[in-house]
């Protein structure tokens, strides 16, 4: 074999042989994730900018760039850990979006606890907020990172206002059953009480038993006694019928009030980012 072949065949090898460790190296890497990522193929996109980063466990771009990948696919626990690698960066830009993405992060890990466990939600919301306020120190025209933070700002009221009504619940739960326990205390006092009312009832029904005795004796003289102002004084309610249908009347009238204010509704704004 000639001297020049191989020359030649020497060169074609470390070509390949550049070509491959381009192909595998994290700049190599970081180009082929950032296409997936584009294509919106997550996944493959995650995958590759971690073999960057186990290539280059310190490069800022390489850690956001996973960030942001691993937050597509909702893993914004280990998306929060990439961008808070990237903010080792000395590109004011770059950590700007980094400490957004974080604030972002953060946020979601709080909405999915707040059901499961409001304090450590109540926790997050208030530090994604920290996190936006230093975005905006980084960027003041990052409209995103306001809008987010007066957003955040609301949900963490509101699950505030939950869980200091769910206490009060709790306080009021706790006083019934202190007064329940009272009274079974009084008990015997409650029983002399309605013995006394029923006592009250009978007398009221013999006072009606009355009445309406006389009212059947007034039957014989209707025709011949006619009341003065020729109605008939038998149509007349004894006070113990009045204060019946006032007490019936009374409680419709409670009742009518209680469906109205059942009617009123709630209303909310949701918008999602």
């Amino acid at each position: 074999m000639r001297k020049s072949t191989v020359i030649k065949l020497m060169l074609l090898s470390l070509l390949a042989l550049a070509g491959v460790s381009s192909a595998s190296s994290p700049a190599g890497d970081v180009k082929e994730g950032k296409d997936l990522y584009e294509q919106e193929k997550y996944d493959e996109a995650a995958e590759k900018f971690g073999q960057a980063q186990e290539e280059s466990p310190e490069s800022d771009i390489v850690n956001y760039n996973l960030g942001a990948a691993l937050y597509k696919k909702g893993q914004y626990k280990e998306a929060a850990e990439a961008f808070t690698r990237a903010l080792v960066t000395e590109d004011r830009a770059l950590e700007a979006k980094a400490i957004y993405n974080l604030a972002n992060s953060t946020f979601q890990l709080g909405s999915q606890t707040a059901g499961a466990d409001p304090n450590s939600a109540i926790s997050m919301y208030r530090e994604s907020l920290d996190y936006y306020k230093r975005a905006l120190e980084l960027d003041e025209t990052d409209r995103d990172a306001k809008f987010n933070h007066e957003l955040v700002e609301k949900k963490l009221k509101i699950l505030l206002d939950q869980m200091k009504n769910q206490k009060k619940n709790e306080q009021e739960e706790n006083d019934q059953e202190d007064g329940h326990e009272q009274s079974q205390d009084s008990k015997q006092a409650q029983e002399e009480k309605g013995e006394q009312k029923e006592a009250q009832q009978e007398q009221g029904q013999q006072q009606n038993d009355e009445s309406q005795e006389g009212m059947d004796k007034g039957e014989d003289q209707k025709e011949a006694a006619p009341s003065v102002d020729g109605k008939d004084d038998t149509a007349k309610m004894s006070p113990g019928e009045a204060r019946m249908i006032l007490d019936a009347y009374g409680q419709e009238e409670a009742r009518e009030d209680v469906k109205n204010k059942g009617r009123a509704r709630i209303r909310g704004v949701y918008k999602d980012w």
